[in-house]
């Protein structure tokens, strides 16, 4: 009897041992639960679903790892995320017209119209799923707050993009990260450097400055004062703006027919009115045929152009990038003899990078003259 409790208290001691032994290894029982383990897994989960990215405004946001699906909140961001990564714009902002149509590829004719401004359908939008949207505009801490309020509206991420011209570049760059398009970013990012390094690599005499009128609306009485983000192309293309007016609260100032007769400008540009289905053309053959104008220099001499328009306009509405290419245009227009470039070649090559479509050199005369997408 002695001899088996002896045995049996053996048994006992080396189970404790055991025991002991698998309690210091760290490696939880089956059934039970590490938690610092736990959480690494969760971490690393997120990590590959997720990830943190810092936006043009300099708010850290947190982003799926792949994006898929691309909210615009206004028709400059549609523009952006068209020409880099179509296939992940969720829908536009407005119905597109047939000149628009003309130009973009018919399989993004049918995306969903999303409304912009204060008449987006939220509801949409929500519904449609996006992972991210895009907002692009001036940086400033409206912008900031517009982001963050509205991504606590729609429960996704708003990121912001710098919406200014000369940031074109670096916009493409950011989103081309964004999106993991980093070399098709690049092609278009490096395009807009050369524009901008052509334009200001070109050397124009003081007395050689065109002073240019840049005309908005049904009449084309309103413009864009010198100095105002609707007329920065003006200025990169050192042309004068003879629109040198105090700009106020809105971004464009109506004048009168009799304040354009006393600037008396060598050339007028004219934009029309999208919304009435007034182009640029329109409203250029309006000015040169209206008595009261006869008298203005540029009537006279035949330099009241329509600013092509298709698929968006090229010098504003919206002030996108579609901008880039008006740089070329407006540029050789103005200065065709100081020009380091051939801007049919370079219209042909932003037609290609950017909205996807080799011009015949018959759709670029059409371009030029505004038929193009018209019956």
């Amino acid at each position: 009897m002695k001899h088996t409790k002896q045995i049996l208290a053996a048994l006992l001691a080396l189970v404790l041992t055991f025991s002991t032994l698998a309690g210091c290894s760290g490696k939880p029982a089956k059934g039970t639960s590490n938690s610092k383990t736990d959480t690494s897994k969760q971490q690393e989960a997120s990590q590959d679903t997720s990830r943190e990215i810092t936006d043009m405004a300099g708010r850290n946001v947190t982003v799926p790892a792949k994006v898929t699906s691309v909210f615009s909140t206004g028709p400059a961001a549609a523009i952006y995320l068209y020409t880099l990564v179509p296939d992940l714009l969720l829908g536009w902002n407005y119905d597109l017209n047939e000149i628009e149509k003309s130009v973009i590829l018919e399989k993004y004719h049918t995306l969903p119209n999303f409304g912009m401004g204060d008449s987006v359908n939220y509801e949409a939008v929500i519904a449609a799923g996006p992972d991210i949207a895009i907002n692009v505009g001036a940086i400033n801490d409206a912008m900031i707050s517009d982001c963050d309020s509205l991504s606590e509206q729609l429960g996704i991420p708003v990121i912001a993009v710098d919406g200014d011209l000369e940031a074109a570049a670096d916009a493409y760059r950011f989103m081309g990260e964004l999106f993991d398009v980093s070399d098709q970013a690049e092609k278009l990012a490096a395009y807009a450097e050369k524009t901008f390094a052509d334009i200001d690599a070109m050397e124009i005499p003081a007395d050689k400055k065109v002073r240019l009128y840049y005309g908005n609306g049904e009449d084309s009485l309103e413009t864009a004062p010198k100095g105002s983000d609707h007329a920065q192309l003006i200025d990169l293309v050192k042309a004068e703006n003879v629109a040198d007016l105090e700009l106020g609260d809105g971004s464009r100032v109506q004048i009168s027919a009799e304040q354009l007769l006393a600037w008396n400008p060598d050339v007028i540009a004219v934009v029309g009115e999208p919304k009435a289905s007034l182009s640029g053309h329109s409203a250029a053959d309006a000015i040169l045929n209206n008595p009261n104008l006869a008298s203005l220099k540029a009537v006279q001499e035949g330099k009241v152009y329509g600013i092509p328009n298709a698929p968006f306009n090229w010098v504003d509405r919206p002030a996108g990038p579609n901008r880039i290419i008006g740089i070329r245009w407006l540029s050789g227009l103005l200065y065709p003899e100081y020009l380091n470039f051939d801007a049919d070649d370079a219209v042909k090559e932003f037609f290609s990078l950017f909205y996807h479509v080799d011009l015949t050199e018959e759709q670029l005369q059409q371009l030029y003259n505004g038929t193009i997408g018209t019956k």
